[in-house]
């Protein structure tokens, strides 16, 4: 009796193990000191007004392609809030980081009752795989240069699929992305 009784409780336990689901992990974007000197920018201040993500890409769980047209969507390996909304924060403060002081009108910030300068963004990708590759791809404008959009293309290598690699690369992208914005800016702020 007694060893059923052990016997049962040792299944029971096993099958509790088997059909509890796995923990969330979950992860948020980094804002990047910029890797060079802050750049000259006069003018009206900056503000990203909009940024657009390619469909099915804002979700909780981090998405990667696979070959074949396939996607791969981690559920367990979320987001800490709505891509979109992470992807304009980081992309806002990595940029304020690489301009002067009061340059950049941060999320949340009010906008001043002088004019500003906005800048929108459209990813046509940011996501990674089917190669160890993270990959941005995107065109920009800026308010103050109407039909003038800048693409740009940054690929993050990989040195694996992990989700923590994942996350790095698109911080790393996207800072990446605010030194080429910073850029122009200054070429265009020099002219």
């Amino acid at each position: 009796m007694k060893i059923a009784t052990a016997l049962l409780l040792t299944v029971l336990r096993a099958g509790c193990g088997f059909f509890s689901r796995p923990k969330n992990q979950f992860y948020s974007l980094d804002t990047l000191p910029a890797t060079s000197a802050v750049v000259s920018v006069s003018g009206t201040p900056i503000a990203i007004d909009a940024i657009e993500l390619p469909p099915g890409l804002d979700r909780r769980g981090i998405f990667i392609r696979d070959a074949d047209h396939k996607v791969e969507v981690r559920g367990t390996h979320q987001w800490t809030a709505p891509l979109e909304d992470m992807v304009m924060h980081t992309l806002a403060f990595d940029l304020a980081n690489r301009l002067p002081e009061g340059m950049v009108i941060l999320p949340g910030q009010e906008i001043p009752a002088t004019p500003t300068r906005s800048v929108s963004v459209v990813f046509e990708e940011l996501a990674p795989g089917p190669e160890p590759v993270f990959l941005l791809d995107a065109r920009w404008t800026i308010s103050e240069q109407p039909g003038v959009t800048r693409h740009e293309r940054i690929s993050i290598p990989l040195s694996s699929m992990d989700s923590p690699q994942i996350v790095a690369a698109m911080s790393q992208s996207l800072a990446t992305l605010a030194d080429r914005i910073a850029a122009q800016l200054s070429s265009s702020s020099a002219r």
